[in-house]
């Protein structure tokens, strides 16, 4: 009954291409598709479990998820992708692939930081049933790290008192070129920063003497990067057109 009512709901034209749906608020915490028709949540507690709800039928439906609260967190993406759906299909049905960010932190002495990859899965909805289906893409998604740089005054005076050095890396995921295919191709960007513009991870970087002109937050050309994923089933998961590059002094806390 619950999904009769939603997909009665929320039967549009059928999609024709590949659509990245920014979710709109809902009561409380919950993110909503345009019309409100169909409503996600992923509330606080240890069940790590997801939210559906149908706020025109008054209904709502529990689905477990495959990621544990353990040491990390759990936040819904706020879009969904809707799927086209194929032809010998029922016309009452919806798929979509919706995201889930987990996230990690870590402290250390003088800084910390923090570090998420978004997880995408399919979601199947029909009048009578709906189903959380198997993971599709794993890709790092926004991390910030703070380092502390400064260790006397010396060092501080020639760091003009830019004491922590700041790494951010931040992902978007948008629709990609229309192609035929079992789901629809996505285009992966990422921009990496870093603050000095000198600093490196990698690096002793609290010896520099920095100018003015040094604090910026400079984009890093190797990991500010595009790739295509398309979807592979042979594998059942997104791949990218080609390799990206190893980031993690951005991505790693």
């Amino acid at each position: 009954m619950f999904w009769a009512l939603l997909i009665a709901a929320a039967q549009p034209a059928a999609v024709a291409d590949p659509v990245v749906i920014a979710l709109v608020a809902g009561e409380g915490e919950r993110k909503c598709l345009p019309d409100k028709s169909l409503c996600l949540d992923v509330p606080g507690g240890s069940d790590g479990g997801l939210v559906l709800t149908a706020p025109n039928a008054g209904e709502s439906e529990d689905l477990a998820l495959p990621y544990s609260r353990d040491g990390q967190t759990l936040n819904l993406w706020p879009y969904l992708i809707a799927v086209p759906s194929p032809d010998a299909m029922a016309s009452d049905s919806r798929q979509y692939l919706m995201g889930i960010v987990v996230s990690t932190s870590a402290m250390y002495s003088g800084g910390g930081g923090n570090g998420s990859r978004l997880h995408l899965l399919r979601l199947d909805t029909t009048p009578s049933n709906t189903q959380l289906g198997d993971e599709v893409l794993d890709v790092v998604w926004d991390s910030s790290l703070m380092i502390r740089a400064c260790f006397s005054e010396q060092e501080m005076k020639d760091r003009r008192e830019a004491c922590h050095d700041d790494y951010n890396f931040t992902g978007a995921l948008l629709a990609g070129p229309v192609e035929v295919g079992e789901l629809p191709v996505l285009t992966y960007r990422a921009v990496a920063t870093a603050f000095p513009r000198t600093a490196r991870r990698s690096s002793d970087n609290s010896k520099l003497r920095l100018k003015a002109a040094d604090l910026v937050h400079a984009k890093d050309s190797a990991c500010s990067y595009e790739r295509t994923l398309r979807y592979n089933p042979a594998t059942s998961r997104y791949e990218m057109d080609r390799p990206a590059p190893d980031c993690s002094d951005y991505t790693t806390p």
